[in-house]
């Protein structure tokens, strides 16, 4: 029987991060959940982090290191955003975003490679969340859209740099995900059933995104499945981005 793979998740208590983490324990891996509140399982490690703090993140990979020895597996998902004009937001808003959208990402990638770099490590390869919000444009989420921007480019580097010593690095770009993130957004309309039907219009697949779906995704580009491909952006949102306007005929 092999030896279970090393996975990190970070935001992986919620959302989208618990169900990436619950498809790698499917899967008879190691997942240590990296985030301030506890996941709602005990099949996951909870080490809790503010992945925004060299600090906290230095000490998780202490205590991975000391542990485990190694790491397989990143999945740099953590997340925050807010609506907001653009005048309207503040620096330490814009800061914030920054932070635990980009700076955790860099800082997690950054400590994590050393592990990577162990002998132990088997296939690694690093799988960042971003979104078609840094391909496209909503209204009211500019510094969300930049920080989803920035983590793709980030991926662009890390595979570039690090494919020489055996290291993917990839990008999930999801689209409109069935979250209760999104839930609470649409639950201010008196009339669902007519939002729901233009939400599910914009997608040509003809429905929302489930966490499953990029649940998935990311179990795929985290395996040997799909060893020949890194420094890519892959998006899952229905076909949304395919879909191109057409007036009311």
């Amino acid at each position: 029987m092999s030896t279970p793979r090393i996975i990190v998740v970070t935001g992986g208590a919620q959302n989208i991060g618990a169900a990436i983490a619950a498809r790698f324990v499917q899967a008879g891996d190691t997942v240590i959940c990296a985030d301030l509140r506890a996941p709602d399982t005990d099949q996951i490690r909870f080490l809790a982090t503010d992945v925004s703090s060299e600090d906290g993140v230095s000490a998780l990979m202490t205590s991975i290191a000391a542990d485990y020895g190694y790491v397989d597996v990143l999945v740099n998902n953590a997340g925050i955003c807010i609506e907001k004009p653009i005048p309207e937001t503040t620096s330490e808003e814009w800061d914030d975003i920054m932070a635990v959208n980009v700076r955790s990402t860099f800082l997690m990638t950054k400590h994590v490679l050393p592990l990577m770099l162990e002998a132990q490590s088997r296939a690694p390869a690093i799988v960042n969340i971003s979104s078609i919000e840094g391909i496209g444009a909503n209204p009211l989420h500019s510094a969300y859209a930049a920080s989803k921007a920035a983590v793709a480019a980030f991926t662009h580097n890390t595979a570039l740099e690090y494919g020489v010593h055996g290291i993917r690095c990839n990008a999930i770009a999801p689209g409109w995900i069935n979250t209760p993130f999104n839930e609470q957004l649409l639950a201010q309309y008196p009339d669902r059933a007519v939002v729901d039907a233009a939400i599910e219009a914009l997608h040509p697949i003809g429905r929302l995104g489930t966490t499953s779906d990029v649940a998935e995704t990311a179990f795929w580009l985290a395996s040997p499945a799909s060893g020949f491909i890194t420094g890519q952006e892959i998006i899952v949102d229905g076909g949304r981005l395919a879909r191109l306007p057409l007036p009311a005929l």
